[in-house]
């Protein structure tokens, strides 16, 4: 698999976490990648490893669109 496939099943498995309304709770980064706890309002939670650069980049404007109050 191409680095750019693996970036777009990463990008698209965050944003399946974000269309369900999850949001990003923990981040823990080491040199293999980030790993990222999500969690419902509902309760539930759901960890997923992201390994390219690009979707770590990815990962870091959904946590600031997160933290931003919308209008």
């Amino acid at each position: 698999m191409s680095e750019y496939e693996q970036f777009k099943a990463e990008k698209q498995k965050l944003d399946e976490f974000a269309a369900q309304k999850f949001k990003i709770v923990r981040v823990k980064e080491d040199l293999s990648g980030a790993w990222l706890d999500f969690e419902h309002p509902g309760g539930e939670q759901a960890q997923v490893h992201v390994t390219t650069a690009n979707a770590r980049k990815y990962y870091a404007t959904l946590l600031i669109a997160q933290e931003t109050p919308q209008i």
